[in-house]
């Protein structure tokens, strides 16, 4: 069943409630050792019947790893992760500093930084989790809600995902189809994968993802209604928390009603005798101002609403504040309970 998401049915809550292949062989690897010095990789052997021990990473492949014992060691030593229970990666630093901008928001000083870390852990690159292939992973992640969608399906020709071990991560690269269907504009293929994609079980911000490009679709094939409908799952899938996406897809709820003949119908009659409020124009005009002013409000991300649509502000519905004379909860007597059993 499809499901209609209205601006309408959340602003009064908004208001109250003021509102992230194939194997390698088992030999030695040959890669160059990454850059020595403060952003040499770490590692931590981590045997079941000996104590874990610290190591320099060189190189690996998934059946083994060069290291050095200390940073400044010239010798280097392979072993067989059959050998070992675990291998762990620690965090470097130019890795964490990138995933601090990216959570800041600061998309493309985040990207350079990715880059330098998919660079410089490239030996690195076989390993489950490793720093070359997350770094890789989230380059794309910027270049994405950069809106840079050009970068991006250049960079993904490259992409080796073998790195990469969580669901939410490889499910992240199927998405990627949606965006580059909006890049090449096939609208007719992006409707028929939404279809389908959006009956899945997805996490709130993928699941924004995906209506977000397939609204673009409905908009550039003219079927206003399912456009509407899918930008409004969309803008609140994920509760506005991808603010790109959701302050795209409110500017193109208010682009697309400002557009409709009935809604324009609306705003000359506002308030004059011939005005209908049970029209669809009417109601549609009452859902444009209600975006307006959750734009204002939180969906715009602290910025300004766009001049053009600032009409929209004059035809936004009322909410319905409480009369003072009101008890407020607090105030109202607790039902009094009648005496049970006998008493004097």
């Amino acid at each position: 069943m499809k499901q209609f998401f209205s601006a309408l049915a959340i602003l009064p809550f908004l208001t109250i409630q003021g509102f992230s292949q194939t194997p390698a062989a088992p030999a030695a690897p040959a890669a160059p050792p990454v850059a020595t010095g403060p952003e040499m990789p770490t590692g931590m052997l981590i045997f079941k019947d000996q104590p874990a021990e610290k190591i320099f990473l060189i190189a690996g492949t998934i059946a083994q790893v060069r290291y050095k014992e200390t940073a400044q060691a010239i010798d280097t030593k392979d072993i067989n992760l059959s050998e070992v229970e675990r291998l762990y990666i620690f965090e470097p630093k130019i890795y964490r500093d990138a995933m601090e901008l990216y959570q800041a928001r600061k998309y493309a000083e985040a990207k350079d930084l990715f880059a330098q870390s998919k660079t410089a852990y490239k030996p690195l690159a076989s390993l489950p989790n490793n720093y070359s292939t997350l770094g890789a992973f989230y380059e794309l992640e910027c270049m994405r809600r950069l809106g840079d969608l050009e970068g991006l399906a250049k960079s993904l020709e490259g992409f080796r995902k073998e790195g990469l071990t969580r669901e939410h991560q490889l499910r992240q690269l199927e998405i990627y189809v949606f965006w580059d269907a909006v890049r090449t504009k096939s609208w007719e293929r992006l409707v028929a994968l939404g279809k389908e994609r959006l009956q899945e079980k997805l996490p709130s911000y993928q699941r924004a993802q995906v209506a977000f490009c397939v609204a673009q679709a409905y908009e550039a094939l003219k079927n206003e209604s399912a456009a509407l409908n899918t930008y409004n799952i969309a803008m609140l899938a994920d509760a506005g928390a991808t603010e790109e996406i959701t302050e795209q897809s409110a500017q193109a709820i208010m682009r697309i009603h400002l557009a409709n003949p009935g809604v324009q119908l609306a705003m000359k009659l506002w308030g004059t005798p011939d005005e209908n409020k049970s029209s669809s124009g009417y109601l549609h005009l009452q859902e444009a101002g209600a975006v307006a002013a959750l734009y204002q409000f939180t969906l715009g991300g602290g910025k300004a609403l766009p001049s053009q649509f600032n009409l929209l502000l004059k035809y936004k519905p009322d909410v319905a504040k409480p009369d003072p004379a009101d008890p407020k909860p607090d105030d109202k007597k607790p039902d009094e309970k009648k005496p049970t059993g006998k008493g004097k």
